[in-house]
């Protein structure tokens, strides 16, 4: 048999909320360290596809349309992305604002 090397190694929580765990702190946690990095990411790529749709259509109205398509839902999607973040702030400020 061969030996197997076990190495120790730690895993931070990326929600942690700390001592002062509410709701609206647990969702604000969520947002910034899952939801906007892999949704940037996927934004980004999402950009560079629509891109090459743009460069691959070479004229033809159809693909042109589908492209044009997949950068305007890129936008949107991206918007909402961002305003989501900014409304999980808004609320957080508010609420922090009346304690």
């Amino acid at each position: 048999m061969d030996a197997v090397v076990v190495q120790a190694f730690t895993l931070d929580n990326p929600i942690a909320c700390g001592s002062d765990c509410t709701l609206f702190t647990l969702l604000r946690m969520i947002i910034d360290n899952i939801l906007l990095p892999i949704g940037g990411v996927l934004a980004v790529l999402s950009f560079i596809y629509a891109g090459f749709l743009y460069v691959t259509a070479q004229g033809s109205a159809d693909k042109l349309k589908t492209a044009h398509k997949a950068l305007l839902y890129t936008s949107v999607g991206t918007a909402v992305l961002l305003g989501s973040w900014v409304i999980a702030k808004v609320i957080e400020n508010t609420i922090n604002s009346l304690r």
